[in-house]
C-alpha cells in the first residue's frame, strides 16, 4: 500500500490517499484537497471521514460531485456535522452515505478491509481507521500530544476513556495523523497518563 499525504488549508490538515491494487481511499478531503484527489486517483473506492469537524470534511461535497457512485463514510455520531454547516462557517454539506455505530466496524471494499474504531471525546463520533495494520487518527491523537476537547460538541470524559482504550492497542501499529507528522501507538502509549490526569 503506498501513503500519500498533503497538508491543506490554514489549520494545514491531512488528506491521505491510499494507493492499493484494487483502488484508492481517500481520507479526510479538507479544504482544497478535491483537486490533488482527483490528480492522484484514478480508480476511487471511498471517501473516508475520521470525524465531523470542517477542516477534515470540506471538500467530501465536491469529491461526491466528481465521484457520485463512491461511498461517503463516518460515524453516525458526527454525520449531523457534515448534513449540515453547524458551525456556520460557509460549508456546503454533503450527507453521508454509510454512517457507522458503535465501537468497532469493519467495511470491504474489493479486495481490502477497513476497521473504524471509535475513540470519542473531540468529536461525538471521532474515529481511528486501520487499514492494513496502519491507523489514520485523525484528530483523536498526534505526535505527543491528544485532540482538544473544548470545542463545542467535544466531551472531556468521553476523551478520557477513549485514552483508556487506546491503552489495549496493538503498540506497533503507526499513526498518521490529521496534523502533523507521523507516530506509532507505542509512542503515544507513554504519555496516556499524561493526558488522562489533566483531563
Amino acid at each position: 500500500m503506498q501513503i500519500l499525504r498533503k497538508a491543506f488549508g490554514e489549520y494545514e490538515t491531512n488528506c491521505y490517499i491510499l494507493k492499493l491494487d484494487c483502488g484508492e481511499i481517500v481520507i479526510d478531503a479538507g479544504i482544497g484537497a478535491s483537486d490533488w484527489v482527483k490528480n492522484e486517483c484514478k480508480n476511487p473506492l471511498a471517501i473516508l471521514s475520521t470525524h465531523g469537524h470542517f477542516d477534515h470534511i470540506w471538500d467530501n461535497a465536491k469529491l461526491k460531485m466528481l465521484f457520485p457512485d463512491i461511498p461517503l463514510v463516518c460515524h453516525k455520531n458526527d454525520a449531523f456535522m457534515l448534513e449540515s454547516d453547524c458551525f456556520s462557517l460557509g460549508l456546503n454539506p454533503q450527507s453521508p452515505d454509510i454512517a457507522l455505530e458503535g465501537e468497532e466496524n469493519h467495511l470491504r471494499f474489493k479486495d481490502f478491509s477497513v476497521r473504524f474504531l471509535l475513540f470519542a471525546g473531540h468529536t461525538p463520533g471521532c474515529c481511528m481507521i486501520e487499514v492494513n495494520s496502519h491507523l489514520f487518527s485523525g484528530d483523536f491523537i498526534f505526535y505527543h500530544c491528544i485532540g482538544r476537547c473544548d470545542f463545542a460538541y467535544s466531551n472531556p470524559l468521553e476523551m478520557k476513556q477513549s485514552l483508556q482504550r487506546f491503552k489495549s492497542l496493538d503498540p506497533n501499529l503507526p499513526i498518521y495523523p490529521g496534523h502533523g507528522r507521523e507516530t506509532s501507538v507505542e509512542e503515544e502509549q507513554k504519555h496516556l497518563d499524561f493526558w488522562i490526569d489533566r483531563l
